[in-house]
């Protein structure tokens, strides 16, 4: 998973594609008794919450969208961190395909997902990219202006 995100992050989305098929099928095929228990946190909630960052990269959107919503319904409710990372690269996907009035209701969630908690430097970046990439899109929109609301809100405690 980790060769797919390097290629991903360099823009070879053929190579990247080749890695994340490598990685879902080792992990389909491994049983739980055969992985080493310093991986017993990685299972396909993860995996899916990697291979949405991986269709990002490469400009899949619509695939980055479904794999967030994937990882999503399998990732426990007690993984509050990584429910708040999957939100957000749901909310960049949803972004990125056009709709950014939904996607601002996805993104406030990460907040809410958070409860008062500030979020951590990789969140913070990228509720940041979020925040630039949605006043490029749609700047004088009535739910632009409602998440800078929120955003001046949610930093100022931070």
């Amino acid at each position: 998973m980790r060769v797919a995100l390097a290629h991903a992050t360099l823009g070879d989305g053929k190579a990247a594609q080749r890695s994340l098929g490598a990685a879902q099928d080792a992990l389909h095929r491994a049983s739980d008794g055969e992985r080493p228990r310093w991986t017993a946190f990685y299972g396909s909630a993860e995996l899916n919450h990697l291979a949405a960052i991986v269709f990002s990269h490469n400009g899949q959107h619509a695939h980055a969208e479904a794999m967030a919503h994937r990882a999503l319904a399998t990732i426990p409710h007690d993984f509050r961190r990584n429910r708040a990372l999957a939100t957000c690269q749901l909310a960049l996907a949803q972004l990125r395909q056009g709709e950014p009035e939904q996607t601002t209701q996805t993104a406030s969630s990460v907040f809410t997902i958070m409860d008062g908690t500030p979020l951590p430097g990789r969140m913070r970046t990228l509720i940041g990219d979020f925040h630039r990439d949605l006043y490029r899109l749609a700047p004088s929109t009535s739910y632009a202006r409602d998440w800078a609301d929120r955003m001046r809100e949610e930093w100022s405690r931070a």
